[in-house]
């Protein structure tokens, strides 16, 4: 999954917060990069004159070391010593800063003759002091004169280098000045395109967030006049939006379905209600039948004929009300008995019911249909070794559930997906058994009954190696 992905998909406040600190975030280093610009520049700006400095302050050192070195000359006090040898080290530590590698570069040239001269006249100069301190007149006059006309020379030469430097860094003074000039500039500008780029990415987790929204509450709109054809738009996100959308979606395809079963309902009802003009005559017809045949001592066309009778007695008087599982299981007995006869067959019918449970309700013809799916689509092509078993338990603390299970030719994965799958209002030219109401109908049935999913479970192994359908339906203590 991409990163926009995953991000599309997270929940609204993670996104929006995510969002808003990415912004402060950039923000944030937005000023961070131009105060660090902008004070490296002036950094650099202040360090444009320092070496000017630096020679102002060598000068200034050269001059109270030439004076101290005159005062003591001239009084030859103890103060005036101490005067000379501070000002002397205070010119050593200046002058040991100085370059002292031979360089192309005329500054640096100067810098290290400047260096050299320096060393020289402090030697003169201690030579002019220790003649002075061992009386020696003539030798202290000689090199005080020496360092004295070195010092004249060595103070020109600093301040040639001085003003040479001063030009060299008043340019460069002005090539920074131009270049904070440009870093604000491009400052201003960062952080303009930083502040776009925010907004911009506001408002397009604002947009992705509102109009799936808007165009949700149109559709709600649409459902509220009558509308149940109109379609939800799909999301291809998985945050509250996305949840909400496709919530909305199995609600109005809830409703829409409703209201096919509905008009559905409507329809078989007429038709039942057609079904059931004079039903009297057809079970006074069957009923003379079964009297004829026992009449004339046809004891299996009198058995056949009310197992017939009671059949649709029963389908035509309890399609409308709940009955107990002892009623359907009755039925469904009637019902293999009757196909018996009527294929000149024998199925075997074994069954294993918890007595406990046969006065659970449950929709009429909910049994029957199943075991009529197994004869027609299982067990009919293997008449004289056909078996349906079926068999009732209840979890414990659970549902009850019901089995059906037949030896005949199996399913495949896709044929058990596909009636699963299948609505009620769904044609059913496989599953529809002679009764007219297929195996997809009774699941169809008992999920609207019971509002779930989970009623019906299908397994086989696969083609000829049987089918068992199993059913679980809700325990109620009150039907025991």
């Amino acid at each position: 999954m991409s990163v926009k992905k995953r991000f599309a998909d997270l929940p609204i406040r993670t996104k929006l917060t995510l969002t808003y600190s990415l912004t402060a975030v950039l923000i944030l280093l937005v000023n961070v990069f131009a105060y660090i610009n902008i004070n490296h520049a002036i950094s650099r700006l202040d360090a444009v004159y320092v070496s000017n400095i630096d020679l102002n302050d060598l000068s200034a050192s050269l001059d109270e070391v030439q004076n101290s070195l005159k005062t003591y000359l001239d009084t030859k006090s103890t103060e005036a010593m101490d005067g000379y040898y501070k000002a002397y080290q205070d010119f050593e530590t200046q002058i040991s800063d100085l370059t002292e590698e031979t360089s192309y570069s005329q500054p640096k040239r100067m810098e290290r003759n400047i260096r050299k001269m320096s060393e020289k006249y402090l030697t003169m100069a201690d030579a002019a002091l220790e003649a002075k301190r061992g009386r020696n007149i003539e030798r202290y006059r000689m090199e005080y004169d020496r360092a004295a006309e070195l010092y004249r020379y060595l103070r020109t030469y600093i301040n040639s280098l001085n003003n040479e430097t001063f030009r060299s860094n008043s340019a460069d003074y002005s090539k920074l000045s131009v270049s904070l000039n440009y870093i604000e500039i491009a400052n201003i500008l960062i952080f303009v395109a930083v502040t776009v780029i925010n907004i911009f990415l506001v408002v397009l987790i604002v947009n992705r967030i509102t109009r799936p929204l808007a165009s949700l509450a149109q559709v709600a709109e649409r459902v509220a006049e009558g509308d149940y054809d109109v379609r939800v738009p799909e999301v291809d996100v998985r945050d509250e939006t996305g949840v909400l959308n496709e919530t909305f979606g199995r609600m109005l395809n809830g409703i829409r379905d409703g209201v096919v079963a509905e008009a559905h309902l409507r329809d078989a009802q007429l038709k039942f209600l057609q079904a059931q003009i004079n039903p009297h005559f057809l079970f006074n017809t069957l009923n003379a039948g079964s009297n004829l045949a026992m009449m004339e001592g046809a004891d299996r066309t009198y058995t056949y004929v009310k197992n017939v009778a009671d059949f649709f007695r029963y389908t035509i008087k309890k399609m409308d009300a709940p009955v107990t599982l002892s009623e359907e299981i009755s039925m469904t007995d009637n019902y293999i008995y009757i196909i018996n006869i009527r294929f000149a067959g024998e199925i075997k019918f074994e069954k294993e019911v918890d007595e406990s449970l046969l006065s659970v309700k449950l929709p009429a013809m909910t049994l029957q249909p199943i075991v009529e799916n197994a004869v027609n689509h299982g067990v009919r092509n293997i008449l004289g070794n056909a078996e349906i078993r079926m068999k009732s338990y209840r979890e414990e603390g659970g549902s009850v559930h019901i089995e059906i299970t037949d030896n005949g030719e199996g399913m495949t994965q896709d044929q058990i997906n596909d009636i699963l799958r299948r609505k009620i209002t769904d044609p059913d030219p496989e599953g529809k058994g002679s009764g007219g109401i297929g195996l997809h109908n009774v699941i169809g049935r008992l999920k609207l009954l019971y509002g779930t999913e989970d009623v019906c479970r299908i397994e086989s192994e696969g083609i000829g190696k049987g089918t068992t359908v199993i059913l679980r339906l809700p325990y109620n203590e009150g039907e025991i």
